[in-house]
């Protein structure tokens, strides 16, 4: 397997890169929570604020804290799952299932906690499938700013409040050691306020030092386009791992992108809603739905990669995005790439569209009015073609 072209990233959720004097550099964002769906049931990772209920560490699903005294044959701390069909499943902390009677008190006493972790959990499984599906809906408009690197925002420290000294202290000998630990506390103070504002320099020079790359790469200078458009790509949020491959032409207005699409079977197979009946139903997908996800996040990831370029990069008046899979060819084993979609998009035309409204804009479409390369079986399933090159950027 090769790629057409030299240039090369690799973008995967939850990883950012970052530029500096040194050169770009690669940093892990939080994980933040996670749920997955499987037949052992919906794992979540997650807490609710102000309920006192969370999830475990381990992705079990679990709520854990709620504690039972009394009434119901239980007292005891009470886990809370979900089974693969969506059912509440009440456990003591030893796993052994509740007694009908304390499950049901907990249900009645905790419905509204149990309901909201239940939406949340929905939501986020759906999430997943809506962020390949709308993952054009982020775009944004040529004539809008790159973002860069947000401001610093981190509260300093709080100094240390001396505590008095009461003549109650003095007779029981206790301000030598009110006074050391406020001391104690004052020193501590000082080390905090360094290290905050050491970090606030930090971030601050990252900033300065981004947004002088946007400015240089706004006027064409070939070295700092490239950073530019590696930070940008690197900061969207991609449901799957993606890796970009890029080429400028000879005089900087044009370029030539590579994008290697997840296969049609990695985009989510479930959706899942609560029932008034309070059970999670979780739903597997149609292949004809799923189908017609893939092309969904395969035009709409192109779309998205040509919308961050005519931000980024002002200088340039065409892109030329074309999208891959690999393929294992059955004869030698070798792995190849399979082009399913080539557009070549001008700023001009890119500039009619209305970012404002991106929930009325289907891709697909779009691209059809730009002569876009793909073609679609009998079964709406996208099949190879020969994609545009460099050479069609005029």
């Amino acid at each position: 397997m090769g790629f057409r072209f030299q240039k090369r990233i690799t973008i995967a959720p939850g990883i950012r890169l970052n530029i500096s004097k040194s050169g770009v550099s690669t940093s892990f964002g939080p994980r933040g929570l996670s749920v997955t769906a499987g037949r052992r049931g919906t794992y979540l990772n997650m807490g609710v604020p102000g309920t006192g209920l969370s999830y475990r560490e381990k992705l079990d699903n679990q709520l854990t804290g709620i504690l039972v005294r009394g009434g119901g044959g239980y007292s005891g701390v009470v886990n809370i799952d979900v089974d693969s069909g969506g059912v509440l499943r009440f456990t003591d902390g030893s796993g052994n299932d509740l007694p009908a009677s304390a499950a049901k008190r907990v249900k009645a006493e905790r419905a509204t906690e149990i309901g909201e972790l239940l939406i949340r959990a929905a939501e986020k499984i759906n999430s997943d499938l809506e962020a390949c599906v709308d993952i054009h809906l982020s775009t944004p408009s040529p004539t809008s700013s790159p973002l860069g690197l947000p401001a610093f925002d981190k509260a300093p420290p709080r100094s240390p409040i001396r505590e008095s000294i009461s003549l109650m202290d003095k007779l029981l000998l206790r301000s030598d050691k009110i006074e050391q630990a406020h001391a104690a506390a004052v020193a501590k103070y000082q080390i905090d306020v360094s290290a905050w504002r050491a970090e606030r320099e930090t971030h601050n020079t990252k900033k300065a030092e981004v947004e002088k790359v946007f400015r240089l790469a706004s006027k064409g200078f070939s070295a700092q386009m490239e950073n530019a458009l590696d930070f940008v790509l690197s900061r969207m949020k991609w449901p799957k791992e993606t890796q970009v491959t890029y080429i400028f032409s000879h005089d900087n207005t044009g370029i030539a992108v590579d994008v290697d699409l997840p296969d049609e079977d990695e985009t989510p197979r479930t959706s899942a809603e609560v029932r008034a009946t309070g059970k999670l139903a979780i739903k597997r997908r149609s292949d004809a739905q799923c189908r017609k996800d893939f092309i969904a996040l395969a035009f709409g990831s192109l779309f998205r990669v040509a919308g961050e370029v005519f931000t980024v990069l002002p200088g340039i008046q065409k892109v030329l995005v074309s999208g891959y899979i690999q393929r294992t060819d059955l004869a030698t084993g070798n792995e190849y790439n399979e082009y399913l979609i080539s557009v070549v998009i001008g700023r001009e035309k890119w500039s009619q569209i209305d970012f404002e409204c991106l929930e009325k804009v289907d891709p697909a479409s779009t691209f059809r009015g730009y002569n876009a390369g793909f073609k679609l079986d009998r079964s709406s399933r996208l099949k190879g073609i020969e994609p545009y090159n460099i050479s069609d950027l005029g």
